[in-house]
């Protein structure tokens, strides 16, 4: 029989996720990833989930606000921020995370940083027109996991994304490969390809969205292994 390119889904903690890490160490593990999501693929693609976003039902025509959860040091709200901007629309960016040392990098790209906690998210139902959660869903796993999304569908106003790595041994190698190259920081190097094999089908991304029958769902994929989940909330229009 041949074997599958699609690894079975692993539980262990990420590195980071542990707490009194060296912040020398941390900040450079989070310089990294600001690289990581530049280069594979991480920005481009929510990039093209806000702009279908901005272009459905008149977004594009009026200010918007966005949450991103598990956030890091901000870099992808900041630069969703300047995209939407450069299209003539204004966004009011925020920031989610618990660590400290995230909140403060996330400040100096002078976005509103709110340091809480991504399964009881700090904001009322329906008061986010756009919350985002870019491969930060793979921390979690079981009951916590559909939470996460539940917080999420709960907050936002119109349309969650879940962007996600797609778990596959190609992926896994890939990154392992990348990081030998680009960097020596270990907090990367175990906790990337670790991240690949927490990573998701799309049948594990749907059965998320399935029981939040609030939303109409759809699962894109992207290049570089990634997958989308969106949810859109059903019987919403905007007004032009």
């Amino acid at each position: 029989m041949a074997r599958s390119w699609t690894p079975e889904r692993r539980d262990q903690p990420e590195l980071m996720d542990a707490p009194g890490l060296p912040e020398a160490e941390v900040l450079e593990a989070y310089r990294v990833l600001r690289r990581v999501n530049r280069q594979l693929g991480n920005r481009r693609s929510i990039r093209r989930e806000l702009l279908r976003f901005l272009g459905e039902d008149g977004y594009g025509l009026q200010e918007i606000s966005l949450l991103d959860v598990g956030s890091g040091s901000g870099d992808i709200p900041s630069d969703l921020r300047a995209f939407a901007g450069s299209r003539g629309t204004g966004m009011l960016a925020l920031a989610l995370d618990r660590d400290s040392v995230a909140a403060r990098q996330a400040r100096l790209g002078n976005l509103d940083v709110i340091r809480g906690d991504a399964l009881r998210l700090p904001f009322a139902d329906r008061s986010i027109d756009l919350v985002t959660a870019v491969k930060f869903a793979h921390h979690f796993s079981g009951d916590a996991l559909f939470h996460l999304v539940a917080e999420m569908a709960r907050v936002a106003r119109h349309r969650l994304i879940v962007l996600e790595i797609r778990r596959h041994w190609l992926a896994y190698w890939g990154f392992i490969a990348w990081s030998r190259l680009f960097t020596r920081n270990r907090l990367v190097r175990y906790d990337g390809p670790l991240s690949v094999l927490r990573g998701f089908t799309r049948e594990e991304l749907a059965d998320l969205g399935a029981p939040l029958m609030d939303y109409k769902w759809t699962i894109r994929a992207y290049p570089g292994f990634q997958l989308a989940l969106i949810g859109r909330r059903a019987g919403f229009r905007a007004k032009l």
